[in-house]
C-alpha cells in the first residue's frame, strides 16, 4: 500500500510540475472557444473527467439523507445485535473554480445538521444515544488536473487532503454529533470517460486514500494509538444527457483495510458494493449552467460494512 501512495504522490507532482515547467496559464488572446461550458464535456451531466475552464466558478449546494439500520456480513444484510436506527441530514457545500483551462481547485465543506443513533452498532454493546443539532464535518481541498483529450477518452487526476474540522467520536458529548474520523486523509484519484456519441459516454473513477494515525486518551484515559485503514474505490457508469435533463447510473465498489488500536485489530477489513442512481434537469449554455440535480444510492451487498443508503438533491450553477 505504501508503495502504491507514493507511486502516485510521484505522479501527481510530476504533472504539476510539467504544468508549471510549460507556463500553464493561458492567456484571454487564445481561441475564447477554449473558455467555455462546451458539450459533449459540458453536457446536463458533465464528464467525470472535466475540468473548468479558466476564471469559471462552480458552487454546489446539497442536501443529503442518510440511513443506516443494517450491515453486511458475507454478503448477507442483518440487523445489528441489539439493534440500530441511524439518520443524518448533511448539508453540503462545494465550490470549484478553474484555475487554468487544466488546472481545478476546490473546497467541500459538509454540515452535518442533524443526527440521531439509536444503538452502538457492530462493534459496540447496544446503548441508546441521540445526538442533536452538530456541526462542520471534515473539509476536503483538492487540485483537479486534465491529464488528456485523445479521440473518445478523457482523463484527470485529483489529489488533496481531508482535514480534521469535524468532532471525532471520541469527544463529543450526548448530546452532540461525531462529525468526522479525527485523522488528516490524504485523497489521490483517476477520473475518466469513453465518450458514445455527443450525448452518451460511460464514466469511470479510481480512488485512494490513506488515512494517518492519531493518538488520543478514552474515557478511562487510557493512550489509544489508532489507525483508520486506507481504502480504494472503484465506479463505472453510464450517462446519457438530453436538451434539457441527464440521467445516468453507476456502480460503486469500496474497501476498507483494518482499523487498528494500539497495533491490535478491532474492526475486520470490509467492503462493500453499492448502486447510485442519477438524475438532472436545468438550463445549461456555453457561458453558464443552473441545474437542480437528484441522486439515490443504495447498497446490495458486502462485507463487515453498514449498509448506508443516501438520497439527497442539490443546486448548481457555474458562471465566470
Amino acid at each position: 500500500m505504501k508503495k502504491v501512495i507514493v507511486t502516485m504522490i510521484f505522479l501527481m507532482l510530476s504533472l504539476q510540475l510539467g504544468c508549471a515547467l510549460s507556463h500553464c496559464q493561458e492567456k484571454k488572446s487564445l481561441d475564447m472557444a477554449e473558455y467555455l461550458l462546451e458539450k459533449p464535456a459540458w453536457g446536463m451531466i458533465e464528464w467525470n473527467s472535466a475540468t473548468l475552464p479558466a476564471g469559471f466558478w462552480y458552487p454546489t449546494f446539497e442536501l443529503v439523507y442518510l440511513n443506516n439500520g443494517t450491515y453486511f456480513s458475507n454478503g448477507n444484510e442483518k440487523d445489528y445485535p441489539g439493534g440500530r436506527d441511524s439518520t443524518s441530514y448533511v448539508i453540503s457545500g462545494k465550490l470549484m473554480y478553474g484555475v487554468t483551462n487544466k488546472l481545478t481547485f476546490g473546497v467541500d465543506i459538509p454540515v452535518v445538521a442533524v443526527q440521531k443513533v439509536d444503538s452502538g452498532g457492530l462493534y459496540l454493546k447496544a446503548k441508546r444515544e441521540k445526538s442533536g443539532i452538530a456541526s462542520v464535518g471534515d473539509i476536503r481541498l483538492f487540485l483537479k488536473y486534465h491529464i488528456f483529450d485523445r479521440y473518445f477518452w478523457s482523463l484527470a487526476a485529483e489529489v488533496g487532503p481531508t482535514l480534521p474540522t469535524g468532532k471525532s467520536y471520541d469527544k463529543v458529548t450526548a448530546k452532540q454529533s461525531g462529525t468526522g474520523d479525527g485523522q488528516v486523509d490524504l485523497n489521490f484519484g483517476l477520473k475518466g470517460d469513453i465518450l458514445l456519441n455527443e450525448d452518451s459516454f460511460i464514466k469511470l473513477g479510481l480512488g485512494l486514500t490513506h488515512q494517518f494515525k492519531r493518538t488520543y486518551r478514552d474515557d478511562e484515559g487510557t493512550l489509544v494509538k489508532e489507525k483508520l485503514g486506507d481504502f480504494v474505490e472503484m465506479e463505472a457508469g453510464f450517462v446519457r444527457n438530453f436538451r434539457n435533463f441527464g440521467m445516468g447510473g453507476s456502480f460503486k465498489y469500496y474497501g476498507w483495510q483494518a482499523t487498528k488500536w494500539n497495533d491490535q485489530i478491532v474492526r475486520d477489513p470490509s467492503n462493500i458494493f453499492d448502486v447510485s442512481l442519477f438524475f438532472a434537469v436545468g438550463e445549461i449554455t456555453p457561458q453558464k449552467h443552473g441545474k437542480l440535480a437528484f441522486f439515490l444510492d443504495f447498497p446490495f451487498t458486502g462485507k463487515n460494512a453498514p449498509a448506508t443508503y443516501r438520497v439527497g438533491a442539490s443546486i448548481k450553477s457555474i458562471f465566470e
